[in-house]
């Protein structure tokens, strides 16, 4: 086994670690410029990445993933590749090719594979239904799969697809579209600077209701405070049937109140996807409770994660 692949127990938590940002040919370039900008102009990545990966797909020649050591060719690079419609399918039937861009990624010699972070903005969605090969390849190298997928698809059929690769890779899926899709692919971003996930659930619901979350801590070992990451996704696919979603997290003694989505805190929702960002100290319990409404009884899945900068190993792997 060399560098580059790991599985289980041959896969740890490294300092030379890749991130690979791939998007698709249909999008605007405006959106592509976010997700380059994110990742460029954000200098904490470079103390725990050594290789940026990038790649245009959902184009009619397929094209190779770009690998670089340093911020200034892979800007260069996304920067030569936006998106251009003359390369593109021009029909709305053709499924995604995005899966084969992960295939690529897998099987590449040149970029470490052991916890590496894709950012996935997706246009059209892929047709492909067959995925245990793909998934349990990405999971046997904790290869996190992080998408944004537009609301208005401009070909597929199969948006759960994405769902599920993000999903079964403790990632997450963002269904969002309108003029604040922008937002939602800036949001990949933010796990740049809170890499260390400490917390990934899944709960089914339907209707009305409160899930509360087991009392937990931040991985940081200091009564000191840091910004966390907070992540919810509300459904598992477009909003459908979706009312409203509100959170709290407070400490037990409730001193500490943090409520959620809050457009005057900056940290609202954007399509499917809740990120905020609140200052939360370490060595001390917290709860999580969150509030639901859907319009039916039609059964939702609703994602929480956490993020931290105090280390944590990865964490365990939904089931199949």
């Amino acid at each position: 086994m060399n560098r580059y692949h790991g599985k289980d127990g041959g896969c740890t938590r490294s300092k030379n670690a890749t991130i690979l940002a791939a998007y698709s040919n249909d999008l605007d370039e405006y959106d592509v410029n976010v997700l380059r900008s994110s990742i460029v102009t954000n200098n904490w990545i470079f103390h725990g990445y050594s290789t940026f990966a990038n790649i245009r797909f959902d184009v009619k020649v397929e094209e190779e993933i770009q690998y670089h050591s340093d911020r200034f060719s892979f800007n260069a690079s996304m920067t030569a590749r936006m998106p251009d419609p003359s390369l593109g399918y021009k029909d709305t039937t053709t499924g995604s090719d995005v899966f084969n861009v992960l295939q690529k990624f897998l099987t590449n010699k040149r970029a470490p594979l052991c916890g590496a972070l894709v950012y996935i903005v997706a246009k059209r969605y892929p047709n492909d239904k067959a995925l245990t090969d793909l998934i349990t390849h990405l999971r046997d190298n904790h290869v996190f799969v992080y998408i944004v997928a537009h609301n208005v698809r401009s070909g597929g059929n199969n948006p759960g697809a994405l769902y599920e690769v993000a999903d079964k890779t403790n990632g997450f899926c963002i269904f969002n579209s309108g003029v604040n899709f922008w937002v939602s692919v800036n949001e990949l971003g933010y796990v740049n600077y809170r890499p260390y996930q400490f917390q990934s659930q899944k709960f089914n619901v339907s209707g009305t209701g409160r899930l509360e979350l087991p009392v937990w801590q931040t991985p940081n070992p200091t009564q000191y405070s840091e910004q966390m990451l907070v992540v919810i996704i509300v459904q598992n696919h477009s909003l459908s049937n979706f009312i409203s979603l509100n959170y709290t997290i407070e400490n037990t003694d409730k001193s500490f109140v943090f409520v959620g989505p809050d457009q005057s805190s900056g940290w609202p929702r954007f399509g499917t996807g809740i990120l905020a960002q609140p200052q939360l100290n370490g060595s001390t319990d917290y709860k999580w409770t969150i509030d639901y409404h859907y319009s039916n009884n039609e059964q939702q899945q609703i994602e929480t994660r956490l993020y931290s900068n105090y280390y944590r190993d990865f964490l365990p792997l939904p089931p199949m």
